[in-house]
């Protein structure tokens, strides 16, 4: 369902909950203006381009890539009525990442492979090129691109940003997202297949909250953050489901039982 669309839902309603009518709220207040900054989560996009032209390795031709990907992006979401006044491009380039000395082992999963080293070195020509352009820009030597977004939402939330990224960690922003994961759906007559942006969704404070408690309970195996052993997803919801805000608080502090390990999660995965 398109925001304008969900927002139309609510509104046919003359009695909502709390939470609903909270959303309605939000979702009149940021399709009220057209105009949006759009805050791009670029990491993703390097990655697959690098992975993409790895047997090459031309950063110019790569370079071309990216901004073709970037410009789909912002071409789909102004057929959705919208107006980008300008894209912060958001890398994560932190040597120095303080989550490391809150836990030494945070992303000791990830092997080092030559791709990697292509991301890398290709990251850095891409912010060069950018900032020659005079593109905004944006990449820090202890925070990453998560965090660096989650600061400029709360700088520039009342220019209704939209946040574009696939990565799931960011649903913990209240703000609008758009998913540009592209998924299959369907195929032409030829056989080829189609896809399309996931698109888009709006996060709500409380389920902002409700994200990063579902989080500590099931762990980020991507980050090499453990959760509660014996919770998943489903687990998760249903742990949480139909209790207060002090409710689902205290239903995860009393899972993980752990004190210190949770308020270490907390500092490793709060945006």
């Amino acid at each position: 369902m398109k925001l304008q669309e969900e927002l139309n839902y609510l509104k046919g309603y003359i009695k909502l909950s709390k939470e609903d009518a909270v959303r309605r709220d939000l979702l009149e207040g940021f399709l009220s203006e057209r105009n949006k900054c759009l805050l791009l989560d670029a990491d993703s996009i390097l990655f697959k381009v690098a992975h993409y032209h790895q047997e090459e390795q031309d950063f110019e031709v790569m370079y071309e890539d990216y901004h073709t990907q970037v410009r789909e992006i912002v071409n789909t979401i102004e057929e959705d009525n919208f107006v980008i006044d300008y894209t912060i491009h958001f890398f994560s380039t932190c040597s120095n990442n303080f989550r490391y000395e809150i836990d030494p082992t945070y992303k000791a999963n990830r092997e080092k492979t030559p791709l990697t080293e292509i991301v890398k070195h290709f990251k850095w020509y891409v912010i060069s090129v950018l900032e020659s352009e005079g593109e905004n820009v944006k990449y820090s030597d202890t925070l990453e691109a998560d965090d660096l977004i989650a600061e400029a939402v709360e700088v520039i939330e009342q220019h209704y940003p939209i946040v574009a990224s696939i990565d799931k960690d960011l649903k913990q922003i209240p703000t609008c997202h758009f998913d540009y994961y592209k998924k299959k759906i369907g195929e032409d007559e030829q056989g080829n297949v189609l896809t399309d942006f996931r698109g888009f969704s709006y996060t709500t404070p409380q389920e902002g909250r409700e994200m990063l408690l579902e989080m500590l309970l099931i762990g980020d195996t991507s980050d090499n953050i453990k959760g509660v052993k014996g919770i998943g997803k489903v687990k998760a919801k249903k742990l949480l489901k139909e209790r207060n805000n002090f409710g689902k608080l205290r239903a995860v502090v009393e899972v993980y039982g752990d004190s210190k390990r949770l308020r270490n999660n907390i500092k490793l995965m709060k945006l």
